[in-house]
């Protein structure tokens, strides 16, 4: 009997995954305007973020960073979920260093501005909250520490366009695969990671509906991508859904 199909990531993976992109972000305490945040990043149970260098200085304040997940694609709601992540903040002594030990594993262009109008603060997370639209779950920082960000998370952004512009036959073909109550709707890519596809169903009068469909077993590497991809559409031998 083979083993039952994982239904989706967890929170912390989720989470991981979501701080892992550059979506907007910002940093709110206590007693401060709301800051914006240039970079966000994550170490084990921390949270790096780069601010300009007039913000305050936030040595040792308790906040909060929202980061706000945004499909790349316009749907009529693009917010596919927030991620809130609390804990006490610590200016970095040396930034510059910091920014190079990032850069070698997550290569952002803000990183650049570290040092020459940006500066670092870390929070070590002491807990987080993801929501969307099946409602919210709370994450711990040793949860997070000890979950993975999808192996696909840098590439969703670069294959929701790709196959929103060059496959929409694709997009029909798993939309045949959601229950009847659907086909009035219109069916729009919403995310993928190493076990599924998930779709919104929109319509003009109705609310959306986000739906999950699941490959038959977990993707690590590009190659097994395609393969589920094309196993999930029931064409074995589809090509060019790589995006370029």
């Amino acid at each position: 009997m083979s083993a039952p199909t994982i239904a989706e990531p967890t929170p912390a993976e989720r989470v991981r995954s979501i701080a892992a992109v550059p979506h907007a972000a910002v940093l709110a305490a206590d007693g401060y305007e709301p800051i914006t945040v240039a970079l966000h990043h994550m170490l084990g149970d921390r949270l790096v973020v780069a601010v300009a260098d007039d913000s305050p200085w936030l040595e040792g304040v308790r906040a909060m960073v929202e980061i706000n997940d945004i499909s790349p694609l316009p749907l009529h709601e693009r917010t596919r979920s927030l991620v809130w992540l609390s804990g006490r903040l610590s200016e970095v002594a040396d930034g510059a260093a910091l920014a190079a030990r990032i850069a070698v594993d997550n290569p952002l262009e803000a990183l650049l501005d570290v040092g020459n109008g940006a500066r670092l603060l870390t929070m070590p997370i002491e807990t987080a909250v993801l929501a969307d639209a099946a409602g919210a779950s709370s994450v711990t920082g040793d949860e997070l520490a000890a979950a993975e960000p999808d192996p696909f998370a840098g590439y969703e952004t670069a294959w929701l366009a790709h196959v929103e512009t060059g496959h929409p036959e694709m997009v029909g073909q798993l939309a045949r695969r959601l229950p009847g109550k659907l086909r009035n709707h219109r069916i729009r890519l919403l995310g993928i990671d190493r076990l599924g596809i998930r779709l919104r169903a929109e319509h003009h009068e109705l609310s959306d509906v986000d739906v999950r469909l699941n490959f038959a077993q977990p993707a690590d590497d590009m190659a097994a991508l395609q393969r589920s991809i094309r196993i999930l559409l029931g064409c074995p031998f589809l090509n060019g859904l790589r995006a370029s």
